[in-house]
């Protein structure tokens, strides 16, 4: 594979970086128009599972909101290839604000408890305004004030948010008792493994920004392709794809179950994956 060699200034295609935040990664390594290639390719886990999510959804029939769902974490596996490929910061915001947008978007998901998928619920359109205006004045605050750290600790409690709403659900609420024990346990589980595998790759994130001149040392040592395995910020990419998906389908499961009846509805594997059946379909 070739490489630029050290005295080849990091200055590719796309110029100079514009983005508020780099990566450990070395830009424009191996190629003049991607500045950080593994950080770039690992967002294809992102894309194709939401892919794989959404055709299965489509499949099974379910409601389109969760298609939608599924469109919008590929929204954010291609915003973040975009990123990594040029780290220009139109393109970090193609990143980081679909981020907000799909966890804003689980967030009316999991409060929109009412039957039904249609619109004409008052608590579905208020629900659809909050979502709509949040996300309108988080856009243009993050516009102002380009400070990722004010991106991820936004991100952070919204997933919080979704955490401490799933087990209200489930646990606290009179609503929650629509989705059966066995449902319950399952959703844990999915939850559970998710939000584990969200756990997992922020610590190798964290890891790879603290000790990236180590790593960078390491890497050169260990030669290419081989040190693409210590890029932390990939592995970020690639553990948090896999924990979204499993959570996502918990959360599906979850307002299947609220907003319809539960016994139209299970959860089967398919290439080692969970994924929401719709139980008449197969008998009508």
């Amino acid at each position: 594979m070739a490489m630029f060699n050290s005295s080849t200034p990091r200055v590719g295609f796309h110029g100079n970086a514009t983005a508020t935040i780099d990566w450990c990664e070395a830009n424009y390594q191996f190629s003049y128009y991607i500045a950080e290639m593994a950080n770039s390719f690992s967002n294809l886990v992102t894309i194709t599972l939401a892919a794989y999510g959404g055709y299965l959804s489509a499949i099974e029939r379910l409601p389109y909101r969760f298609i939608l769902g599924y469109i919008g974490i590929g929204l954010v596996g291609l915003g973040s290839f975009w990123f990594h490929a040029t780290l220009l910061f139109q393109a970090q915001l193609a990143d980081e604000l679909p981020m907000i947008y799909v966890t804003t978007t689980t967030l009316w998901l999991l409060f929109d408890q009412d039957y039904g998928f249609t619109f004409e619920s008052k608590r579905t359109r208020l629900l659809s305004l909050a979502v709509g205006v949040f996300n309108v004045l988080f856009t243009w605050s993050y516009y102002i004030n380009r400070n990722p750290v004010y991106h991820q600790f936004v991100f952070g409690i919204l997933m919080l948010s979704i955490s401490f709403r799933i087990y209200y659900l489930l646990t606290r609420s009179t609503v929650g008792k629509r989705v059966p024990a066995d449902k319950r346990a399952a959703i844990f589980n999915l939850f559970t493994l998710g939000l584990a595998q969200f756990l997992f790759a922020f610590i190798l994130w964290n890891l790879d920004n603290i000790f990236c001149d180590t790593l960078t040392r390491w890497k050169v040592s260990i030669g290419w392709p081989l040190a693409f395995l210590l890029e932390g910020h990939s592995w970020w990419h690639v553990f948090t794809a896999t924990g979204t998906y499993f959570k996502f389908i918990g959360i599906q499961c979850t307002a299947l179950c609220l907003k319809d009846d539960a016994r139209k509805y299970t959860l089967d594997h398919k290439l080692g994956l969970p994924y929401v059946v719709r139980v008449d379909k197969r008998t009508e």
